[in-house]
């Protein structure tokens, strides 16, 4: 596993964090969708989460299991395991980035505008963890908001970022993500798919992401699959556990 195989699986438990109650297997929920900004959704409510799952992407030939824990505004966490034994560790809080890969005994840690300038990767905590988990995200001013048939459309600039979401109004949920920077013309896409009622709401248990970067006349594309199979909610506080230890190379 070299640091582009580190950074390609940080990047997809950056976005593809996704947890919740449990869930049973229908697409219908009774609840009433809230506006937002004269956008009706159905958001969902957390506070601690912890689920597993599988993830995969098509580029680097990954395929691993995924322990996943959050808390609302606080912490992502995660843990990757193959053949049983974890291969890396990923924390998360609102200010800092935490990366460990046990094969090559490396270690990125730094801040997100540390991400930005390396890997020209635009986030922040907040609206992250919102994202990751299917919910719509009221940032900065609404430029557009189209109800074209079943869909729901509002674009939002902020700074040279432009952000699309798609809420689907047939079920009150968050459809697709586009996240396209406008200086250097990357895309990032997140598809939610595969949805199922988590106390009495629409959630979706696969994620699908796909992130196009132009090289030259080419794009480069990678596309990452995001399942889960065991989810969960707690108000009891879960551990977060991280170390680096003193050997490990920092990049």
């Amino acid at each position: 596993m070299n640091s582009n195989y580190l950074y390609a699986v940080g990047l997809s438990l950056l976005m593809l964090v996704g947890c919740s109650k449990k869930t049973t297997p229908s697409v219908s929920a009774s609840v009433e969708p809230e506006v937002i900004n004269k956008v009706k959704v159905v958001n969902t409510d957390y506070a601690y989460f912890s689920a597993k799952g599988k993830v995969q992407s098509e580029n680097s030939g990954l395929s691993a299991n995924i322990t996943l824990r959050m808390k609302k505004g606080e912490v992502i966490w995660a843990s990757v395991q193959k053949f049983g034994a974890e291969v890396a560790r990923l924390k998360l809080t609102p200010d800092s980035v935490y990366i460990v890969n046990r094969l090559q005994n490396e270690a990125l840690v730094g801040s997100y505008e540390l991400l930005s300038r390396r890997y020209n990767v635009d986030v922040d905590f907040n609206t992250l963890q919102e994202v990751l988990i299917g919910n719509f995200v009221p940032v900065g001013k609404q430029e557009l908001i189209n109800e074209n048939g079943p869909v729901q459309h509002v674009r939002q600039v902020r700074g040279r970022l432009q952000i699309d979401q798609i809420v689907d109004t047939t079920r009150y949920k968050l459809k697709r993500v586009e996240v396209r920077n406008l200086a250097n013309k990357d895309l990032m896409t997140v598809d939610y798919q595969e949805f199922e009622v988590l106390e009495g709401k629409p959630f979706a248990k696969s994620l699908l992401l796909t992130i196009q970067q132009p090289e030259g006349n080419r794009d480069k594309s990678n596309i990452v699959v995001v399942k889960h199979n065991q989810v969960s909610t707690s108000d009891t506080s879960l551990d977060f556990p991280f170390s680096v230890p003193s050997n490990y190379e920092r990049k």
